[in-house]
């Protein structure tokens, strides 16, 4: 049935003798879930209650992102007039999504709050790439509106990067000066092959714990990355990895660990453990043997 909003109805009986009801079409997108709520239900008071067009668009921008071509075709407008009705407020625009600074304003707090979890949960990492912070932070939302807003927030110094890592203005990683002391020990070792922590420790003479915090502390600033729990690589090793994976993505449209162990002479179970920490942080996504790449905004030449 087609409809448009304000639409007046006429309900008969199944064989159409008896009128049982007059209605109105007040909106064309009910939610899945939670149509008897309160909240819902005074919403959609609120809305039938709406003089205008610019009213309608200001009670649904209160529940989120809204889609301008559905909008457009429940209300009837014309692009011209949709042009209209949204150049006159502060909207955010990503495609064909609207979003009220409110709402924003809210998704922000989110992005943030999710951002200084993720520093308290993975201490040994500088921070996540923009896709895996949306995935987190707000999954279910417009792709392209959060990452947007992201963008923004680091335009603003809400949230700042590094080698396409995001992190908080204040996570920022030092060594003291006995960290640093044993980190210059350490740093000459590191070649191109990994190290796991309790092998440095073995090899410098220090102690195994004060080793893993010296080595998380270098992780935090981008120095080496552990592709898994205590084995870590030089960063520029990692970056290296994923040009490979950029490379073989063109060729193939995927990697996998076959190619890993061939290019780099390195064991299966290595190769492995590279190709699932870009798994892990969203780089790659695995499909069956292969791995696709994903967000290639990380591990970029230059910033």
């Amino acid at each position: 049935m087609w409809l448009a909003d304000n639409d007046r109805l006429v309900l008969r009986d199944i064989s159409a003798r008896a009128t049982l009801a007059g209605a109105r079409v007040v909106t064309l997108k009910a939610p899945r879930r939670g149509k008897r709520k309160p909240d819902y239900l005074h919403w959609l008071s609120t809305l039938a209650d709406a003089q205008d067009d610019s009213a309608a668009l200001a009670i649904h921008l209160e529940r989120g992102a809204v889609n301008l071509p559905d909008f457009g075709w429940a209300r009837q407008l014309n692009p011209l007039g949709m042009r209209q009705l949204i150049e006159q407020h502060g909207f955010i625009q990503a495609g064909d999504n609207l979003l009220s600074a409110p709402v924003a304003a809210r998704w922000q707090r989110k992005i943030l709050d999710t951002l200084a979890t993720y520093h308290e949960q993975h201490r040994d990492e500088p921070g996540p790439g923009r896709e895996r912070l949306r995935r987190m932070a707000l999954p279910m939302e417009d792709e392209a509106l959060v990452l947007m807003l992201i963008e923004r927030m680091r335009d603003d110094g809400l949230i700042h990067s590094h080698h396409g890592w995001l992190h908080l203005p204040d996570h920022k990683a030092g060594f003291s000066d006995e960290q640093q002391a044993v980190w210059q020990k350490v740093e000459p070792l590191f070649g191109d092959e990994p190290w796991w922590v309790r092998d440095l420790a073995k090899e410098t003479g220090t102690e195994e714990q004060f080793m893993r915090l010296v080595l998380r502390q270098a992780a935090q600033q981008g120095i080496i990355t552990a592709i898994v729990k205590d084995r870590y690589y030089r960063n520029d090793r990692i970056v290296a990895f994923a040009n490979m994976i950029r490379e073989l993505d063109q060729e193939r449209g995927s990697t996998c660990a076959a190619d890993f162990r061939d290019r780099l002479n390195v064991g299966r179970k290595l190769a492995i453990q590279i190709l699932e920490y870009f798994d892990r942080i969203g780089f790659t996504r695995r499909r069956g043997n292969d791995h696709l790449l994903r967000d290639a905004l990380l591990f970029p030449q230059k910033e």
